[in-house]
């Protein structure tokens, strides 16, 4: 678990989720910080994917490609800049799942 500044300022609470397709395709597993529900997620809390190395590799949101199934090929997210200057992926509401760890 990472455990920063980001973690501290939402209580420190936080846990893993697999991130899924609607089709069943698990697309990668992710440290949920804070209670509320899931809109976006982090680069930084992205783990054990090929995403995990793409902060590293990209300079901004125009360097990202869409979050999409390699299964079905549904976009499930697209990338943007947090107002606290972090990447992201805002998720399509009803194109995705999370099941906790």
């Amino acid at each position: 678990m990472k455990k920063d500044a980001y973690f501290r300022n939402r209580g420190g609470v936080a846990y893993l989720c697999r991130i899924l397709c609607l089709c069943g395709e698990v697309l990668f597993t992710y440290q949920k910080d804070g209670r509320g529900s899931l809109k976006r997620c982090y680069l930084n809390r992205i783990m054990d994917s090929d995403l995990a190395t793409l902060e590293k590799k990209v300079k901004g949101v125009s360097d990202m490609p869409n979050l999409a199934c390699p299964r079905c090929g549904e976009i499930v997210g697209t990338p943007m800049l947090h107002w606290e200057g972090r990447l992201a992926f805002k998720l399509r509401i009803g194109r995705w799942r999370k099941e906790r760890m």
